[in-house]
């Protein structure tokens, strides 16, 4: 829809016009605004939004924050807690993440578990 509206001088112009004439920092911002209004109107963002032209053209899907979030939980396994204290320890230090004994010892566990799987 490209209703007119009117400038400051009192001449009309479209939305979409007037859109197209701001900067890119500026349109950045209505982007936002626009993206805001988007999700509130759908429910709040928890499930994905369509983002359609007025001719039925699909450009895609927006995925909200929480609606990414609930793909999230819903698809990735759950970590062991002995898992997730590994994974805070490599990121709490992230230079060497393995003991040259631990990649020795994963090393010898995969070659021992591939030797199995062979007939």
């Amino acid at each position: 829809m490209n209703t007119p509206t009117s400038t400051a001088n009192g001449s009309t112009t479209s939305a979409v016009d007037y859109v197209r004439t701001l900067s890119d920092e500026e349109k950045g911002h209505v982007l936002i605004a626009l993206l805001r209004e988007l999700i509130e109107i759908n429910g709040g963002g928890k499930g994905l939004i369509s983002i359609d032209t007025p001719e039925g053209e699909s450009l895609g899907y927006y995925v909200p924050p929480l609606a990414a979030q609930a793909r999230a939980e819903a698809v990735i396994p759950k970590l062991s807690p002995e898992r997730e204290a590994e994974l805070a320890r490599r990121l709490a230090n992230p230079g060497p993440t393995l003991t040259a004994q631990e990649l020795i010892a994963e090393l010898k566990a995969r070659a021992e578990a591939a030797q199995k799987q062979t007939p």
